[in-house]
């Protein structure tokens, strides 16, 4: 009797102590505050309701701002064409509303470039060049032609697949000052007479700049001993491939 009555107090003992019991505490995780996260969660927009906001409150250099949008009061649904778990996607006509987007004009290389965002935002989702390829903001992503020849900023689709390869100028640039001779001044000689259109004719841009020459005329610091050993000119002017360097008058000229 006295060791049943033993066992029955310790299973009761056992029992109720359970009740005391407690699972370790979870560290809460806080997360910095955000003017887009505070809009989101009061939006009434179901989406948020299930789906994760706060990858929209990041602000990245060259990315698209969420949180600047917000602080024009421009709700969720003024750029986006939501339907619901089946797709979120941009009207990309709204930009327009408030920026100039249908044509861009770069003048920087001296051979202006008049780009149609317009046409190309009709054919491409901005994710596929924002901000990989470019920063959202105009003017601060730096373009070069040597950089599209590699693959990146336009040469990513420029690339003679995709679309036209980078190579071809005219598809972009105004060539207008280019159709004239232009004229290298020599000391104690006619100045050097280069018609680029005629080269043009022959070769693509690329095979001369910038493995041989920099864009900007008069830019490459070329002399004529440079030339007698097969640099610039003379990589292509060496009785070879076209006349000597020693066929002064060939460049040299008064007209």
């Amino acid at each position: 009797m006295v060791l049943r009555a033993i066992a029955a107090v310790s299973l009761l003992l056992l029992l109720s102590s359970c009740k005391f019991m407690t699972e370790p505490a979870v560290p809460v995780v806080s997360r910095p505050s955000s003017p887009v996260i505070e809009s989101l969660k009061d939006s009434g927009l179901p989406c948020f309701k299930c789906h994760a906001y706060e990858q929209y409150a990041l602000n990245k250099r060259g990315a698209f701002s969420h949180d600047k949008h917000v602080g024009f009061d421009i709700h969720c649904n003024h750029c986006h064409i939501i339907k619901a778990h089946k797709e979120s996607t941009i009207n990309r006509d709204v930009c327009n509303n408030c920026h100039q987007l249908s044509n861009l004009t770069y003048d920087a290389s001296g051979m202006k470039v008049t780009y149609s965002h317009q046409s190309h935002a009709e054919k491409f989702n901005c994710s596929e060049c924002h901000p990989q390829a470019f920063n959202m903001k105009k003017g601060t992503t730096h373009i070069t032609m040597d950089d599209m020849y590699k693959g990146k900023t336009c040469g990513k689709c420029h690339n003679g697949t995709i679309a036209f390869k980078s190579t071809v100028c005219t598809k972009c640039h105004e060539m207008k000052g280019f159709e004239k001779v232009l004229s290298y001044r020599s000391g104690g000689i006619d100045p050097a007479r280069f018609s680029h259109k005629t080269h043009t004719a022959m070769f693509e841009c690329n095979n001369c700049h910038t493995i041989i020459f920099k864009y900007q005329k008069d830019g490459s610091g070329m002399k004529m001993d440079n030339i007698y050993t097969g640099k610039y000119c003379g990589s292509c002017h060496n009785d070879q491939m076209a006349f000597g360097p020693m066929a002064c008058n060939k460049c040299h000229k008064k007209n």
